[in-house]
């Protein structure tokens, strides 16, 4: 359990901090049921809920891997924001092979059959030809197509 002995002042903070307050409010507030393996959330109000358990561990590393598949898009930036949030006092390991999620990390390792093929800012990777300017390039295109743009943008 992340803090057993979490006050409800702490608990209402990391609500607050992962945008779900305002969900546990207009339910019971903190006597809200959540079903097993959280059945009556849906997939972004159980990562949310997740990522305030781990915010209320407060531990100085938090390793977050693939914390925004599956996602929607609204709870996809909400988790990043608190994500980002955390970075400024915490060390943060973000695994993620969606790319625009860690275009604002100290250091991204990049990763080409297990092995450690680049690294460095995002910035520094998008500068060079490398598999990370390219991965990076083509999801932005899926993206934009997904947005009713054209695959050949």
């Amino acid at each position: 359990m992340a803090k057993p002995n979490a006050t409800a002042a702490e608990l209402y903070t990391a609500l607050q901090r992962v945008n779900f307050l305002d969900f546990i409010k207009n339910e019971d507030g903190l006597d809200t049921r959540i079903d097993e393996q959280g059945s009556n959330l849906s997939g972004g109000q159980r990562q949310r809920l997740a990522l305030a358990r781990a915010l209320l561990h407060d531990t100085p590393v938090y390793i977050f891997d693939e914390a925004t598949s599956n996602i929607d898009a609204e709870s996809e930036a909400f988790i990043m924001e608190a994500v980002k949030e955390l970075t400024k006092t915490k060390t943060v390991i973000l695994i993620s092979h969606r790319l625009a999620n860690v275009t604002n990390s100290n250091c991204i390792y990049v990763l080409n059959n297990g092995e450690i093929c680049q690294k460095g800012p995002h910035n520094a990777l998008m500068d060079e030809k490398s598999l990370y300017k390219e991965l990076f390039s083509q999801q932005q295109h899926l993206e934009e197509y997904g947005k009713g743009g054209s695959l050949n943008a």
